[in-house]
């Protein structure tokens, strides 16, 4: 992904709805902490599950075991979707589209397993912390690291003006 993306208002928007700016979208991102992730499976059933994310140097990151289901299923179809927002009829909803890439290079790893550890805070770094030690492992390659850039994403203001925010890349 390259630049800004293209930013058009979608069909289901209503009367008077504006579009969502990109960058109130990638505010958003960088602030959530918990996104599902939709993978294929090889039989072509879907499979969700929520997970630990993070919005930084343009793509969204996250981690998972290799003998994970979602870990199988982006090794055959690395296709995914990211998703986040809220469980009411007010605030936005967010959809990131594209594809996960392997993480190796060390340097990307140290800076993603930085920025998880911004993020989370004490999750990741206190001996307390729920996943603490991740940030060594996201560093060691001990857990696969992904990267997914956007080749496609939504915003869906919900509440007094509903609308639908489509972000595309080339």
């Amino acid at each position: 992904m390259a630049g800004l993306p293209d930013t058009t208002l979608g069909p289901f928007s209503a009367p008077g709805a504006t579009a969502t700016p990109w960058e109130l979208t990638v505010e958003a991102l960088r602030r959530t902490q918990k996104f599902s992730l939709t993978t294929v499976r090889t039989d072509g059933r879907p499979h969700s599950t929520p997970l630990l994310a993070i919005w930084a140097y343009g793509a969204l990151w996250f981690a998972t075991g290799e003998n994970e289901q979602k870990a199988k299923n982006l090794a055959a179809n690395p296709h995914c979707i990211l998703t986040t927002g809220t469980n009411t009829l007010t605030g936005t909803d967010y959809v990131i589209e594209g594809k996960a890439a392997l993480v190796i290079d060390p340097d990307d790893r140290n800076a993603a397993a930085e920025a998880f550890e911004q993020a989370y805070g004490w999750h990741l770094t206190r001996e307390d912390g729920t996943w603490y030690r991740m940030g060594d492992a996201l560093r060691s390659g001990e857990t696969q690291l992904y990267r997914v850039g956007p080749t496609l994403a939504f915003a869906y203001g919900n509440g007094t003006e509903f609308s639908q925010t489509r972000y595309s890349w080339g």
